[in-house]
């Protein structure tokens, strides 16, 4: 990703470039770049607008708005590793907003965790962006990777659902909504849901363990903000909130 001045209005932007590690043909660029569009027109305050996108020479180009303040993991760096729930919590309601709007155009981000989650201190309180909507998964789905489900560009293990780990092709909201519990869960207490282990493939643990409630990693977390993280982060995909909006929704009422 690169820093970039737009020349026509001198606005500062980030240029993400990515480029195929297989050969591939004018038809799959086609495809990939009306995939890519569709996302692309996306405009929501919490959603980082793609401005632009398109290939030069085999080498596929994304121009995005420029977030000076890095992403959410960056923050929590910051503070120890993870966040106040004081802190946390508009975060949290604007990540949201921001999934919920996306969803209700039928767009799955696919691969949510707080490297994706952009942030501005320009304003008050810290403005939160939610990037890269369904880019990897859409260049590994062509093709263009070269890589398998544990590449990197099939989604992040510690953040991806059980049922994208059976189905690399699964694309619905509700697998999103786990990802945004797991995102919640770790922004809270610099933890996973899983007991991930050195000596044991996180693929491994995912498929055949189950999550650990947040209150066992902090107990001080209040109990109707845990239940709906819990519930996020069910095993079932019928048992979660089906969308952001339904997530959104309960979220407002659990945050104290």
């Amino acid at each position: 990703v690169y820093r970039a001045r737009r020349v026509k209005d001198q606005q500062r932007v980030a240029v993400k470039v990515m480029l195929p590690r297989v050969a591939v043909d004018q038809t799959s660029v086609d495809k990939f770049l009306r995939e890519i569009r569709s996302t692309a027109a996306l405009r929501h305050p919490h959603i980082v607008p793609v401005l632009d996108v398109g290939s030069s020479e085999g080498i596929f180009y994304f121009v995005m708005e420029y977030c000076a303040d890095r992403s959410l993991d960056y923050l929590m760096a910051a503070h120890g590793g993870k966040l106040s729930l004081a802190l946390a919590s508009p975060i949290i309601l604007q990540i949201l907003e921001g999934l919920a709007f996306a969803h209700e155009q039928g767009i799955v981000h696919r691969d949510l965790k707080p490297q994706n989650i952009l942030l501005s201190s320009a304003t008050h309180p810290i403005l939160a962006k939610i990037a890269d909507f369904g880019l990897a998964k859409h260049f590994a789905k062509a093709g263009f990777s070269g890589l398998t489900l544990t590449g990197t560009y099939a989604g992040t293990p510690l953040f991806l659902p059980r049922e994208q780990i059976i189905n690399f092709k699964y694309a619905k909201p509700v697998s999103d909504i786990w990802s945004m519990g797991a995102t919640i869960y770790h922004l809270l207490t610099a933890q996973f849901p899983y007991e991930f282990t050195r000596d044991r493939d996180p693929i491994d643990v995912i498929l055949n363990e189950d999550v650990v409630p947040i209150r066992k990693r902090d107990a001080s977390i209040p109990k109707p903000l845990a239940a709906v993280i819990d519930l996020a982060l069910s095993r079932k995909a019928k048992d979660r909130p089906q969308n952001g909006a339904e997530l959104l929704a309960t979220m407002k009422k659990a945050l104290p």
